[in-house]
């Protein structure tokens, strides 16, 4: 495990490797078991929901549109129209908001692969109507290639339905990283 503090200091213990890692992993076709453990939990994590292709196939598109764009797009933390602000690494740092709403002109093929093959897939979508007892709506998506170190939060402090707590959330991890 490695030990760290959050940005606002609180300690927290980050699994290096998976047999530190507490929480199950479950598999589409367990949906019985997907809807239990969310419920009584209040997360779930699925693997490889998503192919390797698919999460190559998007990677290689924000390449090519949207991490050399020099114009303006809007922010997830700002919720305004902004230039890139990118690290010593040359990773985009101030995360992308509403990827399906990116203007069609600038990003046609980011946007379209982005929306018919991640955020519409059926396999997302089988998962979060078990979760939910309802078709999932998108309300709002974020793109994030380098890590931004948001502090420590709950969703529902941003965004959430009018009954607090009936809406759900999913974090698509894209690659493989270490901790």
């Amino acid at each position: 495990m490695i030990e760290l503090k959050t940005p606002r200091g609180l300690p927290v213990s980050v699994p290096e490797i998976e047999i530190e890692d507490p929480s199950p992993k479950f598999r589409l076709e367990d949906s019985g078991s997907i809807k239990n453990y969310y419920n009584e939990n209040g997360y779930v994590i699925i693997k490889a929901l998503f192919s390797e292709k698919q999460c190559l196939e998007i990677r290689k598109l924000w390449d090519r549109e949207v991490k050399h764009f020099d114009g303006y797009i809007y922010r997830q933390a700002t919720a305004k129209a902004e230039r890139h602000i990118k690290n010593d690494n040359g990773w985009v740092m101030n995360p992308i908001l509403n990827i399906q709403s990116m203007d069609p002109e600038h990003f046609p093929q980011f946007r379209r692969y982005a929306t018919e093959n991640i955020l519409c897939d059926i396999k997302l979508s089988k998962v979060f109507s078990n979760i939910l007892n309802d078709a999932p709506k998108i309300v709002q998506s974020m793109y994030f290639e380098g890590n931004s170190a948001t502090w420590e939060h709950q969703d529902s402090y941003y965004l959430d339905s009018e009954t607090i707590g009936e809406m759900s959330a999913a974090w698509i991890a894209l690659e493989n990283i270490t901790a």
